[in-house]
C-alpha cells in the first residue's frame, strides 16, 4: 500500500499520528531500522531534494525514502509495529528546503523566459545549491537574472500545488513536457509552471533572498551555485564580517580592499625582485666560505648545510651551486616535524650519484622525494644536524 503524503499539498503540515505498518532492521545499514506508516509528513529524498530529518516518537529519523509509493523512514531503534506514533519534522530544514527550491523554480523559471535555456539538473546540496542550464551564461547575464528573481521574490506571489486533469494539464505552460500521466504541478504565479515532487513555500516573499555565489562552464552550458533564505543570509553575514575584518586590517573602507590588497601584491613582488637579488649575493658569499672548508669526495667536494634557508631558497642555492665544477651539495631546512632537502650535483662531479644517494638517504630514513642527478628535493622525518653529517659521512666513506 502507497504511504499517504500529508505534505503532498501542504507543506507546512510538521506534527502528525500515524500507524506503524512494519518495522524491519536495515541490512545495509548497521543499527538503522526501517519503519513503514500509513501516512507520513516526511519528505523522502527524490527530484534533486534531500530527505527531512525529525522524530518517530522516541525515534530519530535521519534519512527517508521511497519505492514504489512506499516511505521508509530510517530510524536509530525500531517500532512496534500495529502501535501509534506522534511524528514531527525537523522544521528548520525542512524551511530550509522549502525556500531552496521555490527560489529554483523561480531562477530556472525567469532563465527560461530571458535566456530560452532549460533547467537539466538540480541538486540541493549542503554548503550550496547547483542547477545545470543547457546554455552558457555569462557575468552580465547571471546579475540580471540574480536581480529579476529577488524583484520576484519581493512581490510575494502565490505558489500553488495541485494535480490538474488531463485536459486542463494541456494548456498550462509547462516548463517541462510531463512524464507521468497523474502530474503534481507547481506554480509560482507569474514566473514558472512546472511538474515537481518537492515542497515549497506558500508565498514567494518567504524565500527572504536568492544569490548566486558563483557560475561556471559545464557540458556545453552553465553550472549555476546558488543559496537562499537562512543560508543566503548566513553566507552574506560570514562574508561581511570577513570583508570588515580585512579592512581593518589595512585601514581602509570595505570598498577600498581590493585597491589595497592590489598594492600589497605590487609591494610584495618588489620585496621578493629584492631578497633575490640580496639572495645572489648571499649564496655567492656562502658558497665560497663553505668550498673554502669542503672534504674531497669521490672526486669532488662535498659541502652541507642544516638550517638558515626555507625551503624555496634552499632549493634555489643548491641549484645555484651545482653550476660550480665538481662539488656535491646537500642541504636541509628544518620545519616543525619534518626536514626538507635539496641534493645538487655538478655535470662533471666524479662517479658520486646524487640520485643513488637520494633513494638510499630516503630509505635509510624514511624520507620521500626525488629527482634528477643534477637536483633532487623531498623532505625527511626530523633528524638532528649531527645524525645527517653521520649518515653522510658513512655513504661518501669519510
Amino acid at each position: 500500500m502507497e504511504t499517504k503524503k500529508l505534505f503532498d499539498l501542504d507543506s507546512y503540515v510538521r506534527d502528525f499520528s500515524a500507524t506503524v505498518l512494519s518495522c524491519e532492521e536495515n541490512s545495509k545499514e548497521k543499527g538503522s531500522y526501517l519503519v513503514v506508516l500509513d501516512q507520513t509528513a516526511f519528505f523522502a529524498e527524490g527530484g534533486g531534494q534531500p530527505a527531512d530529518q525529525g522524530k518517530l516518537g522516541s525515534a530519530s529519523v535521519h534519512h527517508v525514502s521511497e519505492k514504489a509509493g512506499v516511505i521508509y523512514h530510517h530510524c536509530d531503534r525500531p517500532l512496534e509495529t500495529g502501535t501509534t506514533v506522534n511524528g514531527s519534522i525537523d522544521w528548520d530544514i525542512r524551511f530550509s528546503h522549502m525556500q531552496i527550491h521555490c527560489g529554483e523554480h523561480i531562477l530556472s523559471g525567469i532563465i527560461l523566459r530571458e535566456y530560452g535555456f532549460h533547467n537539466v539538473g538540480f541538486h540541493m546540496g549542503h554548503e550550496f545549491t547547483t542547477i545545470d542550464l543547457d546554455g552558457e551564461l555569462n557575468a552580465e547575464m547571471v546579475r540580471h537574472v540574480e536581480d529579476l528573481v529577488n524583484q520576484a521574490i519581493g512581490e510575494n506571489g502565490e505558489v500553488h500545488v495541485s494535480y490538474p486533469d488531463k485536459e486542463t494539464l494541456s494548456t498550462l505552460p509547462l516548463r517541462k513536457k510531463p512524464e507521468v500521466e497523474h502530474l503534481r504541478v507547481v506554480e509560482v504565479c507569474g514566473y514558472d509552471f512546472c511538474g515537481c515532487c518537492g515542497t515549497h513555500v506558500a508565498h514567494t516573499a518567504e524565500i527572504q533572498l536568492l544569490k548566486i555565489i558563483d557560475f561556471q562552464r559545464y557540458k556545453g552550458g552553465t553550472r549555476l551555485f546558488f543559496l537562499c533564505g537562512k543560508r543566503a543570509l548566513q553566507d552574506y553575514q560570514q562574508k561581511h564580517n570577513s570583508v570588515k575584518g580585512l579592512a581593518e586590517e589595512f585601514s581602509c573602507k570595505p570598498e577600498g580592499l581590493c585597491a589595497a590588497v592590489h598594492k600589497l601584491q605590487n609591494d610584495l613582488s618588489e620585496a621578493k625582485m629584492q631578497l633575490n637579488e640580496k639572495n645572489k649575493l648571499l649564496f655567492d658569499l656562502l658558497g665560497q666560505k663553505l668550498l673554502a672548508s669542503a672534504p674531497e669526495v669521490q672526486g669532488c667536494k662535498w659541502i652541507f648545510l642544516y638550517g638558515g634557508f626555507s625551503a624555496d631558497e634552499a632549493k634555489s642555492f643548491a641549484m645555484t651551486m651545482a653550476k660550480q665544477d665538481d662539488l656535491f651539495c646537500s642541504f636541509f631546512m628544518p620545519a616543525g616535524d619534518s626536514v626538507r632537502y635539496a641534493l645538487s650535483k655538478s655535470k662533471n662531479a666524479g662517479s658520486l650519484s646524487n640520485k643513488a644517494l637520494c633513494q638510499a638517504m630516503n630509505k635509510a630514513l624514511g624520507g620521500k622525494g626525488g629527482g634528477s642527478e643534477d637536483l633532487c628535493c623531498g623532505s625527511l622525518p626530523f633528524i638532528s644536524e649531527e645524525l645527517l653529517r653521520d649518515f653522510f659521512t658513512q655513504q661518501l666513506g669519510l
